[in-house]
Protein backbone atom coordinates (compact mmCIF):
# COMPACT_ATOMS: atom_id res chain seq x y z
CA UNK A 1 0.00 0.00 0.00
CA UNK A 2 1.20 3.26 -1.19
CA UNK A 3 2.21 6.27 1.64
CA UNK A 4 -1.01 8.26 -0.07
CA UNK A 5 -3.49 5.36 0.40
CA UNK A 6 -2.44 5.11 4.01
CA UNK A 7 -2.61 8.46 4.99
CA UNK A 8 -6.49 8.43 3.24
CA UNK A 9 -7.53 5.51 5.14
CA UNK A 10 -6.22 6.68 8.69
CA UNK A 11 -8.04 10.08 8.32
CA UNK A 12 -11.16 8.31 7.12
CA UNK A 13 -10.91 6.04 10.54
CA UNK A 14 -10.40 9.34 12.65
CA UNK A 15 -13.21 10.99 10.82
CA UNK A 16 -15.28 7.95 11.84
CA UNK A 17 -14.20 8.29 15.41
CA UNK A 18 -14.60 12.23 16.11
CA UNK A 19 -18.19 12.01 16.49
CA UNK A 20 -17.93 9.27 19.25
CA UNK A 21 -15.45 11.22 21.07
CA UNK A 22 -17.56 14.98 20.20
CA UNK A 23 -20.67 13.74 21.83
CA UNK A 24 -22.00 16.46 24.41
CA UNK A 25 -22.19 16.37 27.62
CA UNK A 26 -25.36 15.31 29.47
CA UNK A 27 -27.69 17.65 29.94
CA UNK A 28 -29.93 18.96 32.72
CA UNK A 29 -33.70 20.36 32.12
CA UNK A 30 -34.67 23.34 34.20
CA UNK A 31 -38.63 23.67 33.40
CA UNK A 32 -39.73 27.30 32.96
CA UNK A 33 -42.18 28.79 35.56
CA UNK A 34 -43.84 30.59 32.37
CA UNK A 35 -46.08 27.84 30.64
CA UNK A 36 -45.22 27.40 27.09
CA UNK A 37 -41.52 29.13 27.68
CA UNK A 38 -38.58 26.28 26.38
CA UNK A 39 -36.80 24.78 29.43
CA UNK A 40 -33.27 26.17 30.41
CA UNK A 41 -30.54 23.54 29.61
CA UNK A 42 -27.57 23.08 31.47
CA UNK A 43 -24.54 20.60 31.43
CA UNK A 44 -24.25 17.89 33.57
CA UNK A 45 -20.64 19.51 33.63
CA UNK A 46 -21.53 22.91 34.48
CA UNK A 47 -20.09 24.44 37.96
CA UNK A 48 -23.37 25.14 40.49
CA UNK A 49 -23.86 25.46 43.98
CA UNK A 50 -27.23 26.65 45.88
CA UNK A 51 -27.47 29.81 47.87
CA UNK A 52 -28.10 29.34 51.82
CA UNK A 53 -30.81 31.28 52.89
CA UNK A 54 -28.92 34.38 54.20
CA UNK A 55 -27.53 34.44 50.94
CA UNK A 56 -30.63 33.99 49.17
CA UNK A 57 -32.04 36.86 51.04
CA UNK A 58 -29.36 38.81 50.13
CA UNK A 59 -29.21 38.22 46.82
CA UNK A 60 -33.17 39.15 46.00
CA UNK A 61 -32.65 42.44 48.00
CA UNK A 62 -29.73 43.10 45.16
CA UNK A 63 -32.20 41.80 42.64
CA UNK A 64 -35.08 44.10 43.61
CA UNK A 65 -33.21 47.51 43.83
CA UNK A 66 -31.05 46.79 40.81
CA UNK A 67 -34.51 45.66 38.47
CA UNK A 68 -37.61 47.10 40.06
CA UNK A 69 -39.50 44.23 37.82
CA UNK A 70 -38.21 41.85 39.73
CA UNK A 71 -40.23 43.18 42.62
CA UNK A 72 -43.14 43.28 41.49
CA UNK A 73 -43.70 39.89 43.40
CA UNK A 74 -42.93 40.47 46.57
CA UNK A 75 -41.75 37.05 47.08
CA UNK A 76 -38.21 35.60 47.68
CA UNK A 77 -37.25 32.63 45.66
CA UNK A 78 -37.66 29.17 47.26
CA UNK A 79 -33.42 28.84 45.93
CA UNK A 80 -31.23 30.87 43.78
CA UNK A 81 -28.12 28.37 41.78
CA UNK A 82 -25.49 29.97 41.25
CA UNK A 83 -24.23 28.57 37.85
CA UNK A 84 -21.60 28.77 35.20
CA UNK A 85 -22.70 28.64 31.88
CA UNK A 86 -21.01 29.97 28.69
CA UNK A 87 -18.14 30.87 31.36
CA UNK A 88 -19.85 33.16 32.89
CA UNK A 89 -21.26 33.09 35.91
CA UNK A 90 -25.36 33.57 36.75
CA UNK A 91 -27.58 33.44 39.21
CA UNK A 92 -31.26 31.36 38.50
CA UNK A 93 -34.14 32.20 40.69
CA UNK A 94 -35.97 28.96 41.23
CA UNK A 95 -39.71 28.37 42.34
CA UNK A 96 -42.00 25.48 43.42
CA UNK A 97 -43.95 24.52 40.99
CA UNK A 98 -47.40 22.28 41.21
CA UNK A 99 -46.67 19.94 38.31
CA UNK A 100 -42.70 19.84 38.29
CA UNK A 101 -41.31 20.50 41.38
CA UNK A 102 -39.17 23.41 40.81
CA UNK A 103 -38.97 25.91 37.90
CA UNK A 104 -37.15 28.91 37.18
CA UNK A 105 -38.21 32.36 36.79
CA UNK A 106 -34.95 34.97 35.95
CA UNK A 107 -31.82 34.21 35.36
CA UNK A 108 -28.97 37.25 36.24
CA UNK A 109 -25.89 38.17 34.82
CA UNK A 110 -23.49 37.37 38.38
CA UNK A 111 -21.11 40.06 37.66
CA UNK A 112 -23.60 42.63 38.24
CA UNK A 113 -23.31 42.07 41.74
CA UNK A 114 -20.44 42.61 43.61
CA UNK A 115 -20.73 39.63 46.51
CA UNK A 116 -20.27 37.30 43.45
CA UNK A 117 -16.79 36.62 43.78
CA UNK A 118 -16.99 36.26 47.41
CA UNK A 119 -20.06 33.90 46.51
CA UNK A 120 -17.99 31.61 44.50
CA UNK A 121 -14.98 31.42 46.75
CA UNK A 122 -17.32 30.43 49.84
CA UNK A 123 -19.97 27.64 47.58
CA UNK A 124 -16.95 26.83 45.52
CA UNK A 125 -19.33 25.69 42.94
CA UNK A 126 -19.41 21.90 41.53
CA UNK A 127 -20.45 20.24 38.46
CA UNK A 128 -23.65 17.95 39.02
CA UNK A 129 -23.39 14.69 40.48
CA UNK A 130 -24.62 12.12 37.75
CA UNK A 131 -27.15 10.12 38.19
CA UNK A 132 -25.53 6.69 36.63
Amino acid sequence: MDPRSRCAIGLLALGAAVPALAQPAPEQELVSCVDGSPPMRVSMAAERAVLDAGDRQRFHAAAAARYPLYQRSGLVPAHVLLLRRGGRWQYVTMWPKETSGLCFSAVFAAEKFEFTPDWVRKYQPKPAESAD
